[in-house]
């Protein structure tokens, strides 16, 4: 069985915002404060004394062993999002988290608009009030993530960290007049694509109460005050009234992804593309991910292997048209390639060009593939009717 790479990623730059935006949003509902909250499994059943005397490991170890109740909880927060030292947007957050339901409403703010996001248990709905747009998605289509608790919502970001990063118990702090635990996860290595991030967690209830995260020039703060435990929910709470009018669209209609032939993929780019004509990779599988919307596109993705691991991930769409944004995000620099212009990310190991009308994405499936690597593989690259 071949292991598969998302190909999110690369997609991010050029993706119809609003909807991407949306998606990303009803993913990670089940998770607004729950993502955060790393004192209900981190620190739970610990003394003090005990906690600060903890490793990264040990503590990552109770967690896992560690067993937490479902919070239920009002909350009110600010994040504050920085790029280059200059701080770009202020954003204000209400959260409802039902915890013997599952069921979760956000609310958040940023410049008089607001957008909704309600989780009622069987569906996900989504509402943004300045473009008039709504969606919607199956809790099923989430699988366990709908329905996380804080405690196995943070098992798995842990868990999923704890190879890259290292946890740190940095001491006890005071924040808006109460005691917090200051807990650090910084990436082992420079150009991991994780955040660093800070924590600052109420040992009374294990609840975060305060993140900070960076990411090269980028970085944010959230802050939660006040966060009220075990509020009495009105019988409206976990429900939201979509204006009439608004077309509630199902995001699984919206995208498609399915395996498809060599000609097939060509009939959905309208053309011939490059591919790997090396020989020493073989090619698994032809994937073709198809998006609607007003920036709707179809996309091909192959996957290059060498025995059951994907070694390059190559994927193309066609060339956006008019005005571009040509920003390099953190860690991505300018090269070039097959004579064009081209970025390299290097967390992610992406090389990205434009050529002869359609936008190719060549991802490294391991830290053998730098830059260089994937330029020279790339430079080989053939036509697929030559």
């Amino acid at each position: 069985m071949e292991h598969w790479q998302p190909a999110g990623c690369r997609r991010l730059k050029e993706t119809d915002m609003n909807q991407e935006r949306m998606r990303v949003t009803m993913k990670n509902i089940g998770m607004t404060l729950g993502t955060l909250v790393l004192a209900g499994s981190l620190l739970g059943g610990c003394a003090n004394g005990e906690v600060l005397g903890l490793s990264g490991d040990e503590m990552i170890d109770k967690v896992v062993a560690a067993e937490a109740e479902p919070v239920s909880y009002f909350a009110e927060g600010e994040m504050k999002i920085w790029t280059d030292e200059k701080l770009t947007n202020t954003l204000t957050i209400k959260e409802w988290v039902d915890g013997s339901t599952g069921r979760k409403r956000t609310e958040t703010a940023e410049n008089g608009n607001v957008s909704y996001a309600l989780n009622d248990g069987t569906q996900i709905l989504v509402y943004e009030q300045a473009t008039e747009t709504a969606y919607s998605m199956d809790v099923t289509a989430l699988g366990e993530q709908a329905g996380q608790t804080q405690k196995q919502a943070l098992v798995d970001q842990l868990e999923q960290l704890r190879d890259s990063h290292d946890v740190e118990m940095v001491g006890e702090a005071e924040l808006n007049g109460q005691d917090t635990f200051h807990i650090k996860l910084t990436p082992k290595e420079d150009g991991t694509l994780s955040l660093s991030s800070e924590y600052w967690v109420d040992p009374a209830t294990w609840m975060v109460v305060k993140v900070i995260s960076s990411y090269g020039d980028g970085k944010s703060e959230l802050i939660y005050d006040p966060v009220q435990y075990n509020p009495e929910f009105a019988a409206d709470t976990f429900t939201l009234d979509i204006p009439e009018g608004v077309e509630v669209q199902d995001m699984s209609e919206l995208t498609q992804t399915s395996e498809v032939t060599l000609e097939e993929a060509e009939d959905a780019l309208g053309q011939p593309f490059l591919q790997d004509a090396g020989g020493e990779l073989k090619l698994s599988r032809i994937e073709l991910y198809t998006s609607q919307g007003e920036l709707g596109r179809n996309e091909v993705t192959l996957y290059y292997v060498q025995g059951d691991k994907v070694e390059v991930s190559l994927s193309i769409f066609q060339k956006p048209e008019g005005n571009i944004d040509d920003m390099l995000l953190p860690d991505e620099s300018a090269t070039q390639v097959r004579g064009a212009k081209a970025s390299f990310m290097k967390s992610i190991r992406n090389l990205s060009w434009d050529e002869e009308g359609l936008r190719y994405s060549a991802m490294g499936g391991n830290e053998a593939w730098t830059q260089e690597k994937l330029q020279a593989w790339a430079e080989e690259l053939k036509l697929s009717n030559k």
